[in-house]
């Protein structure tokens, strides 16, 4: 099926309504954000949060992906985008494929797991104009109540991705660490990016869950507070295998 939709189209496509609309509506808008926090409840604010900051998330995932063991490009792969908002992580994978010519080809299936109807209709309909030939599987559920006998995957390899989700407090890694536990045998990658808010505890928050986690190791770790680095934001990424 031909690939008629990408990162770029979605944000500039967003970007049009949000623009279309008054100075006061958009102010109050980006109020209402509360600096990304926010759970979203209306179409107005998804486009405002891929205006506002959909650009910087794809900057943090880009350099999250470029830290992955290309080898496991090389061969199917499944994906789980855990806590998945308007599917902005698994657009960005499908981003970085292409642009380093690994293709998507790769990406057998992809399940999205979302609370939010609201976020997850939105990520549906991205995530099968970005991804057309993946199997698509979609879970209205927190994390902490996913079972594993929701997760179907079709592949012995697994990209978990984890994007603004282990800092927020309601994370609480029992869905994820029951699916692990129950799928030992395949082999697991767990991507995860955040902000970093050291002065709030929130920094912390990502190395418990990834102590907690048995049988796995680090592949690459990073964080920037906002005044440490080049960029307009903060950022903490954490990459786990357990091969």
């Amino acid at each position: 099926m031909l690939k008629l939709l990408n990162f770029d189209i979605i944000i500039n496509q967003a970007s049009g309504r949000y623009n279309a609309l008054s100075e006061t509506t958009q102010k109050d808008l980006k109020e209402s954000l509360s600096n990304g926090k926010a759970l979203l409840k209306s179409p107005y604010q998804l486009d405002a949060y891929l205006y506002h900051y959909g650009d910087m998330h794809r900057k943090k995932l880009l350099r999250a992906y470029s830290h992955i063991p290309e080898s496991i490009f090389q061969h199917p792969f499944s994906v789980i985008d855990w806590g998945c908002g308007q599917g902005i992580a698994s657009m960005v994978l499908d981003e970085f494929l292409v642009k380093q010519k690994f293709g998507t080809g790769m990406i057998t299936d992809v399940t999205l797991i979302e609370p939010s109807k609201l976020c997850l209709r939105r990520a549906i309909g991205y995530i099968e104009w970005t991804l057309p030939n993946a199997l698509l599987t979609t879970i209205n559920k927190k994390e902490e109540n996913v079972g594993s006998a929701d997760l179907c995957i079709q592949e012995n390899t697994v990209l978990h991705i984890l994007s603004n989700l282990v800092d927020i407090p309601e994370f609480s890694g029992v869905g994820i660490r029951r699916f692990l536990s129950s799928a030992k045998a395949l082999r697991h990658i767990l991507v995860m990016a955040n902000p970093f808010y050291p002065e709030e505890g929130r920094g912390k928050r990502m190395d418990d869950f990834c102590d907690s986690l048995n049988g796995f190791h680090p592949i690459y770790s990073f964080q920037k507070h906002i005044d440490e680095w080049k960029e307009d934001f903060s950022c903490q990424i954490r990459i786990l295998d357990n091969f």
